[in-house]
């Protein structure tokens, strides 16, 4: 998954910092200040800083005529630089697809029906897209590459921008930004496909910025005609040339519900003290009263603090735990071992009166196909849990609210059940109202190792 760096002044001393785009607590390394600069939910503004000045734009494009063979007797008239607006949506991609497989090597095409068994397949992939978020197209960029991956953006606040500069008005909203980005994924995955049926699918852990993108106008004179080239505010190349004067006229609009950035203190709201340093954690624990507390609407709000025993490890993990029904009222183990009848694990005497719980991860790690085949397994063996209140180390930041935890408990249950056709009924289908309130464990977990699969999209398969 990319990461985009973002720069800023710290507000207690006006220090320098660096950061990652998305971050949602930092410390000053020069104050010691502790703040929150981020929250759930919240689509923050970054730009680029254009270092450029007039006689470079006029040289940058004089070596563009002369790469092209034009004239190179340019007259300037006058430069201006615009901001233009994209959206940054990332998220993590599951998808469950199905392929049909002829059993026999040999087919007897008498037959009417055909021996075969299905195959499933779980890919699980970290997605990362920018989508420009203005109208005009005569500035001829609408991507923004890999460019934010190489250079730090910088954090947007009052003032930031240059005066003279112009920003292009923000069109689309982030409800349009999800809509084309879940039609690029499903455009992508349409192509991946390759004879395989999409069963399912989830995007989770969804999360906007915007980004603004500086090109500089530059309108000329050239062999008597006057024409206009935009130049990319950070490679100084010519990306575009068009006849004429460019004329635009910004109206100020902007549907991105996004704020400038604003750090707040970071401390707990029970006792004062401050709370420690995460890059992307929704939970803090408070090592001064020993309360956790869950970043909700840009407050903090009191958790208890649950943990178990699951693996042979000191490692701790966040997870979200479900009480799970489905059918007739089916909620407790062994009810869910008649129905899942070749999960062995589920009939166990000393489990079966006990709920039937779906295990969602909370945290994040490169290799989505390990921690997903993992978890779905931790669902099959319903394991029997102590669960106490004790202090705990975690080992990986809670990043996933409970509403899409929610989301990625529908993808489990669905890759669960696919292999029993008599769940195919819609009695068996995920409904939200038949799953309970999230209840946020840390659970001692075997660390994952990273793997060459996690970007490839590669997974494990299973015979229905």
């Amino acid at each position: 998954m990319s990461v985009y760096k973002a720069r800023f002044n710290c507000p207690g001393c006006g220090s320098p910092l660096e950061t990652v785009e998305g971050t949602i607590s930092i410390r000053c390394s020069f104050c010691a200040l502790v703040m929150r600069i981020g929250a759930p939910g919240k689509i923050l503004k970054y730009y680029y800083y254009s270092k450029f000045e007039s006689f470079s734009l006029k040289f940058s494009v004089e070596k563009h005529l002369k790469e092209n063979d034009k004239l190179t007797n340019l007259k300037v008239i006058d430069i201006r630089l615009y901001y233009l607006p994209f959206y940054r949506f990332r998220g993590m991609s599951y998808t469950l697809v199905s392929e049909k497989i002829i059993e026999e090597e040999v087919v007897d095409f008498d037959q009417r029906i055909l021996p075969s068994r299905i195959i499933f397949h779980q890919k699980c992939r970290h997605f990362d897209l920018t989508i420009p978020a203005f109208e005009t197209k005569e500035i001829g960029l609408d991507t923004l590459g890999v460019r934010p991956e190489v250079m730090p953006l910088n954090v947007m606040t009052v003032g930031a921008i240059q005066s003279d500069a112009a920003l292009l008005d923000l069109v689309a909203t982030p409800e349009d930004a999800r809509k084309y980005a879940l039609g690029m994924r499903a455009f992508n995955l349409g192509i991946s496909l390759e004879g395989k049926e999409h069963v399912s699918s989830e995007m989770i852990g969804e999360g906007l910025a915007v980004i603004y993108y500086p090109v500089w106008a530059l309108n000329a004179i050239l062999g008597g005609l006057e024409c206009t080239y935009f130049i990319d505010g950070l490679s100084g190349r010519v990306i575009n040339e068009i006849p004429g004067r460019f004329e635009y006229s910004p109206e100020g609009k902007d549907l991105s519900r996004s704020n400038l950035f604003s750090a707040v203190t970071h401390r707990c709201p029970n006792c004062g003290a401050e709370l420690p340093v995460s890059d992307f954690s929704l939970v803090y624990y408070c090592a001064n009263c020993r309360k956790s507390f869950i970043i909700d609407n840009d407050a903090y709000r009191l958790i208890r603090t649950r943990s178990a025993r699951l693996e042979m490890s000191d490692q701790s993990y966040p997870f979200w735990l479900f009480a799970f029904s489905v059918g007739n009222g089916h909620k407790s183990v062994g009810e869910f071992a008649r129905l899942l009848t070749g999960e062995i694990p589920l009939i166990a005497k000393d489990k079966a009166s006990q709920p039937f719980y779906l295990f969602v991860p909370a945290f994040k790690t490169p290799d989505l196909e390990s921690l997903t085949t993992k978890c779905i397994r931790l669902n099959r063996t319903q394991p029997i849990l102590e669960i106490a209140e004790e202090e705990i180390i975690p080992a990986a930041e809670m990043i996933l609210p409970e509403s899409e935890a929610v989301e990625l408990a529908a993808f489990y249950w669905t890759v669960m059940k696919s292999k029993y056709r008599h769940l195919n009924a819609p009695a068996y289908d995920f409904k939200k109202e038949n799953i309970g309130q999230g209840e946020l464990i840390w659970l001692t977990f075997a660390e994952l190792q990273s793997s060459s699969l996690a970007n490839k999209g590669v997974s494990s398969t299973r015979a229905l």
